[in-house]
């Protein structure tokens, strides 16, 4: 009897762990019948049943599904959109290993560089190595010089 639970209950965790390892290989997830979409490493999305779990590869594939972001784990609203912190001074691609790092209620997403240096960001010198900033018109409205040597 006593391996009959054994038995039993290495079933349960690993169906169980079969599970939440279902939910990580998609980029995003849902659960059917709910309003938002996670990260698949969301706290919120590992509460997900596998029966109710709706598997999502972009940010625009959920949205198009009819889900908005968890304000928990705050996904972007488009795979290709940058990101920066509220407090922060620079923006970042998404695989930016200083993403990681990023509060989520503290994330802001732009769609290009443009926008987020129009609001005052400039490049991530870690994942924007080679980087040109987008040129700003001079104060004047007058071309820029180059200086005298």
């Amino acid at each position: 009897m006593k391996k009959f639970w054994s038995v039993l209950v290495v079933g349960v965790m690993m169906f169980m762990a079969g599970s939440v390892f279902a939910a990580d290989d998609a980029g995003f997830v849902a659960s059917k019948g709910g309003e938002k979409y996670h990260y698949a490493t969301c706290p919120v999305a590992k509460k997900i049943t596998a029966d109710k779990l709706v598997k999502f590869a972009t940010p625009e594939e959920a949205i198009k599904a009819g889900y908005s972001a968890c304000k928990t784990c705050n996904p972007p609203p488009t795979a290709g959109a940058l990101v920066a912190t509220k407090d922060g001074k620079a923006y970042h691609k998404q695989n930016c290993r200083m993403v990681a790092n990023m509060d989520a209620a503290n994330k802001v997403y732009y769609k290009d560089a443009a926008a987020a240096e129009k609001d005052g960001y400039k490049a991530c010198k870690v994942c924007f190595k080679d980087a040109t900033p987008t040129p700003q018109p001079s104060p004047t409205g007058k071309p820029a010089t180059k200086a005298k040597k």
